[in-house]
C-alpha cells in the first residue's frame, strides 16, 4: 500500500513514521513537511519524495494511506482533503479542534467512506493487553468503575506556543486523557453517554494561562462509570512523561495496573486471588503494518473510525461541560 505522511512536526508521528517504514506491505511514496532539518533527520535511512503541499502529494504520489503530524486547527481540512483523494488516515491524537472540527470530519468519511484509524498507543501497550484478556476471560465479572490517570510534563519552553491559545490548541483533557476515553471504550465495549466535569489553573496562571488540571466522570451505555484526569501537572525531573494509573472494579475481581514509569499489573479476582501477570512484549512497531493489512482485506483497523470519532466526541463533550462550569451533559 501507498503510504504518505503529512507533517513531521508534532505528536506520535516518530512512532507513526517508524512504523510505517518496517511495514512490509507498505511503501513510503511522499513527506509534505517545510523543516529541511526534519525532512531530512526522518529520511536520511530512506530516499522519500517530497512534496511542498498535502495537495500536491494526493495527486502525485497518490497515497492511498497518509499519517499525519500536524496541529489541532489543520486536521479539520486534513481529513477532508484524503476524503475527497480517496485516501484513508491514521492520526496522531487528538482527532481535532472543536466540535465544529468534529462534525466536519465525521461529514467528510461519511461521503467518502475512507476510513480512520489514530495512533491510540495504550492498545499496544503490554499491561493494558493482558488486562483485556482477562477481561474477556471473565476474570473480573461484569465491569462496574473504571479510573484512569494521565499525568504529563510541560513547561512553557518546551511546550509549542500554540499550546496557550484557546483558537489553536483543543484543550488538555482531549489532548491527554483521550489515551483514557479510548481504554475505557476498548475495555468495556460500551459507549459515553454522558459527562461532567471540572477544571483548574494552578501551574500555568499567568498569561496566557492552561488549564493544567482537569477532570471527568462519564457515564457509560452498559451502566458502568469510569473517572477520567488529564494534567501538565508531573515534575519536570520524572525520569518519564507521566506515571499512569489505571483502577477497575469488576463484579468478581480488580485491577491496579501502572504503564510508562514501570509497567505493572495487579489483578484479584475470585477463585484465583491476588496474582501479578507475566506481561508480553510491546505492540507497537506493527501499528501500520496491521492497518495496512486491515485495509486491504477491506476491513477496519482495530481501532476503527467509529472509535476515533467516539472517544473524540466523548472529550469535546467534557470539555464543553468544564468550560460550562461541570453541568451534566448527554452524549449521543
Amino acid at each position: 500500500m501507498r503510504i504518505g505522511v503529512m507533517g513531521l512536526h508534532y505528536g506520535h508521528i516518530g512512532g507513526m513514521f517508524r512504523s510505517a517504514a518496517k511495514a512490509a506491505n507498505g511503501e513510503m511514496v511522499g513527506v509534505v513537511e517545510a523543516d529541511d532539518a526534519l525532512y531530512e533527520r526522518y529520511t536520511k535511512d530512506r530516499k522519500v519524495p517530497r512534496y511542498r503541499t498535502l495537495e500536491e502529494m494526493l495527486e502525485k504520489a497518490r497515497p492511498e494511506l497518509v499519517l499525519e503530524g500536524i496541529t489541532h486547527p489543520e486536521k479539520a481540512a486534513f481529513v477532508e482533503a484524503c476524503a475527497a483523494a480517496g485516501a484513508h488516515a491514521l492520526l496522531d491524537k487528538p482527532l481535532c479542534r472543536t466540535l465544529d472540527d468534529w462534525g466536519r470530519i465525521r461529514s467528510a468519511v461519511q461521503r467518502s467512506g475512507v476510513k480512520l484509524s489514530m495512533w491510540f498507543t495504550s492498545r499496544s501497550h503490554p499491561p493494558f493487553i493482558v488486562l483485556r484478556e482477562a477481561i474477556l476471560a471473565g476474570e473480573l465479572g461484569e465491569v462496574v468503575s473504571l479510573i484512569s490517570t494521565h499525568p504529563h510534563k510541560i513547561t512553557r519552553k518546551t511546550a509549542p506556543a500554540w499550546y496557550f491559545d484557546p483558537n489553536a490548541y483543543t484543550g488538555t483533557f482531549h489532548d491527554v486523557a483521550c489515551h483514557g476515553v479510548d481504554q475505557v471504550r476498548w475495555l468495556t465495549g460500551a459507549e459515553c453517554v454522558g459527562v461532567h466535569a471540572l477544571e483548574t489553573c494552578k501551574k500555568f496562571v499567568e498569561a496566557p494561562r492552561l488549564a493544567d488540571h482537569v477532570q471527568a466522570s462519564f457515564q457509560l451505555s452498559n451502566g458502568s462509570l469510569a473517572f477520567l484526569t488529564a494534567d501538565w501537572l508531573t515534575p519536570q525531573d520524572s525520569p518519564s512523561f507521566g506515571d499512569t494509573r489505571f483502577i477497575l472494579m469488576g463484579t468478581k475481581g480488580s485491577a491496579h495496573l501502572r504503564a510508562y514509569a514501570g509497567d505493572h499489573l495487579l489483578i484479584v479476582a475470585d477463585g484465583k486471588g491476588a496474582y501479578e501477570p507475566t506481561l508480553p512484549p510491546a505492540q507497537h512497531d506493527a501499528f501500520v503494518e496491521d492497518m495496512v493489512a486491515a485495509l486491504a482485506r477491506g476491513e477496519e483497523h482495530f481501532i476503527s473510525t467509529s472509535d476515533v470519532l467516539g472517544v473524540s466526541r466523548a472529550c469535546l463533550m467534557a470539555q464543553e461541560s468544564a468550560k460550562r462550569g461541570g453541568g451534566f451533559l448527554r452524549i449521543e
